[in-house]
């Protein structure tokens, strides 16, 4: 029998494998669509705004899931207020990454779960995700949870006509 994943905020400890995470996890972005390469700074970038979510606990919540002592997964949220739409708080899923070999073990299920509990405690409206259009592992997550496209976001590279 598989160890259940235990979901907890983050803790200053969990930082480096986080860090780890969510690089692969942008990594991963960059496979589907050229315009999310990576860059070389990416890593220290990632861990200080990790820092700083620890400090800013309103904005934000970072989540992990951990089975036997190993941080297996992360989901990162911002908190928003929306001008000019009902509902007026907005829950956006920022980065969400479980390590391939722990998918399957309902650890992406248990951090929604755990997340459900913050989102009524903040009297969250709205729940969102963020992640490339092209990435059909997290379409199809999303939208068996069903969540629903509400936004296009277009983009053009203009390094390359330069």
């Amino acid at each position: 029998m598989k160890t259940k994943p235990v979901i907890r905020k983050m803790k200053k400890e969990d930082l480096e494998p986080v860090t780890d995470m969510i690089l692969r996890l942008k990594k991963l972005n960059g496979e589907f669509d050229p315009l999310f390469e990576v860059s070389p700074d990416a890593q220290a970038e990632i861990m200080d705004q990790l820092k700083k979510s620890l400090e800013e606990g309103e904005k934000c919540t970072d989540i992990v899931a951990e089975i036997s002592g190993k941080v297996v997964g992360v989901m990162r949220v911002n908190f928003n207020k929306r001008l000019y739409y009902l509902p007026k708080t907005e829950a956006r899923i920022m980065d969400f990454y479980v390590m391939p070999e722990y998918r399957r073990t309902g650890a992406g299920k248990l951090m929604l779960d755990y997340m459900n509990g913050e989102f009524a405690r903040r009297k969250v409206g709205l729940v969102s995700a963020e992640f490339p259009s092209l990435n059909p592992i997290a379409l199809n997550f999303y939208k068996k949870l069903g969540f629903k496209e509400i936004v296009g976001i277009y983009a053009k590279n203009m390094e390359e006509e330069q």
